[in-house]
């Protein structure tokens, strides 16, 4: 990495830092309802229907199948999560769980439940319980797509109704992660065995969890309609306020912020900083910035021509501008990425991808196209919702690249993705609580994100160590290589971090827009929001 892009790096997490500080500063005790706070609006009032536009719909609300994203909002309000993490930087705590401890080596976890609780179809929650769901994920006929998340599970025991034990393959200090929210994970999501048994392929519309609220109705294609769950077990601490959630799929982004100015919804995210600042200029939306550390990227399948070339990966990397992407699509709401790791993260290190050089980009299509025969050219898949497309197609035709656009819509292009149906596609690697959950699931040789097919032993074999060791030193410096692999092999070209942010009408009130490091990923959670008149 260049001494210029470290020294923005560093001035880009000080920004961060500063504006968090400032942020709940301004926040103070909540007297400022343009900053999302609860304001003079007083207490929380029970009541109401809120309406929350999304980019993706729904297909499935079963933790074993489909994409974790899609059914973040949605799969958290139904079923809470054994362990969560509140915000930023916190380390998991129990939640549905009461303790989670592991043995000296990390290779047995042992964890508690409380008696009484019972799904929101009226089934008991038990020990039992537990264990039926995580057999379904570590089962390799499921297909289950938390399977990696639980690669290190052998086995699950339930000896009685209040205690699970898991036993590991390997030391695995950081489980307590895989089992709490995290926006793209759904091991933490117990989903009740009698109606995943009584309804089989028809459980989404009957999906039944420990969570605030229930799905009152669901059909594909549709809106899925939330109400609250009767059986909630934590009302003590967190009461559900609303009546019902009725949660919106609104693909396009300026559609979905013209559906918010209207009052046709009230809360959505957004990922497009044109529309952030159009947001920040309106008296009647609040605008509350996450603190998520989501980064853009490139992502290559190696399976086939033309990316099976290392200098074609390396062509792509060099062809982008980052600075230029930025200065023409983030209206100074971002920087460029260059590595796994973003500037606020932990494990932010000095690895980078090959920086801009047309001259080389164009030097490596030659070699390449002559030593081939064939020309570099391939069809680059993207959603609607990504603003960057058109630049980074104009800067990689630059370099002498023929690149096919294939703008397809969020649910299609994820599906296409996970199926290896692409040549190049755009693609978010959201924020994470650790590496051993995303990244390991898109770069581990049988990652079950990992379309690419990057296949590299010494990857593996870091990540592996650094799943094993609980010294947080270790993990970062074995992360760290990992991450230097990556950027040599390039199975994914970094683009520009990813700013997110949160729009809702002034009548919208969460702990979660007081507190922006509960924001941490682009998708807005809704357990805890309440609606004054």
């Amino acid at each position: 990495m260049t001494s210029s892009h470290q020294a923005r790096r560093r001035l880009w997490a000080v920004a961060t830092v500063l504006a968090l500080a400032a942020f709940t500063s301004a926040c103070g005790g909540g007297s400022d309802t343009s900053s999302g706070g609860s304001g003079e609006s007083g207490e929380p009032q029970v009541g109401g229907v809120l309406k929350v536009g999304v980019a993706s719909a729904v297909t499935t609300l079963d933790p074993a199948k489909g994409s974790a994203n899609a059914m973040a909002l949605s799969g958290y309000a139904i079923y809470d999560t054994l362990m969560k993490v509140d915000k930023l930087g916190d380390t998991p705590q129990p939640q549905i769980a009461e303790s989670l401890e592991s043995n000296a080596d990390f290779t047995q976890w042992t964890m508690k439940l409380p008696t009484g609780l019972k799904f929101s179809d009226d089934t008991p929650f038990n020990a039992a319980a537990v264990k039926f769901n995580m057999d379904r994920h570590i089962d390799p006929s499921t297909a289950s797509t938390a399977a990696s998340l639980l690669s290190s599970v052998e086995s699950v025991e339930a000896p009685d109704d209040t205690t699970v034990i898991f036993n590991l393959k390997y030391p695995f200090a950081n489980l307590p992660y895989v089992l709490s929210y995290d926006g793209s994970g759904t091991a933490g999501y117990i989903a009740s065995p009698t109606a995943l048994q009584t309804y089989g392929d028809d459980y989404t519309a009957h999906a039944a969890g420990l969570g605030p609220y229930k799905v009152k109705s669901w059909s594909a294609g549709s809106d899925i309609v939330l109400e609250r769950n009767p059986n909630y077990w934590n009302t003590a601490e967190q009461e559900p306020y609303l009546d019902e959630i009725d949660i919106k799929t609104i693909e396009d982004e300026q559609a979905r912020y013209s559906a918010l100015q209207s009052g046709d919804i009230d809360y959505a995210p957004s990922i497009n900083p044109t529309i952030m600042t159009q947001a920040e200029s309106n008296s009647q939306i609040q605008v509350v910035h996450g603190v998520g550390s989501d980064q853009d990227s490139i992502a290559l399948n190696m399976t086939h021509a033309p990316f099976d070339d290392i200098r074609v990966r390396q062509a792509i990397s060099y062809a982008l501008n980052r600075e230029e992407i930025v200065d023409l699509t983030k209206e100074g709401l971002a920087e460029p990425a260059v590595n796994l790791f973003p500037a606020t993260d932990p494990y932010a290190n000095d690895n980078s991808d090959p920086e801009f050089d047309l001259d080389k980009a164009k030097a490596l299509v030659a070699e390449y196209e002559a030593d081939t025969g064939k020309k570099v050219e391939f069809t680059y898949m993207c959603r609607p919702t990504v603003n960057t497309t058109e630049v980074v197609e104009r800067q990689l035709a630059a370099a002498g690249m023929t690149v096919k656009i294939d703008v397809q819509e969020s649910t299609t292009a994820v599906a296409n993705f996970i199926g290896g149906k692409y040549d190049a596609a755009c693609w978010t690697m959201a924020g994470f609580l650790t590496p051993d959950l995303l990244p390991y699931r898109f770069f581990y040789s049988t990652g079950d994100l990992n379309s690419t097919g990057f296949n590299d032993p010494e990857f593996d074999s870091l990540a592996d160590q650094a799943r094993q060791t609980a010294d947080p030193a270790k993990q970062k410096e074995l992360w760290v290589a990992a991450d230097k692999i990556l950027t040599e092999e390039l199975p994914w070209v970094w683009v520009t971090s990813q700013p997110i942010a949160f729009l809702a009408r002034s009548n919208v009130h969460s702990v979660d827009l007081d507190e922006p490091s509960r924001l941490r990923y682009s998708v807005p959670t809704v357990n805890n929001v309440w609606l004054s008149e």
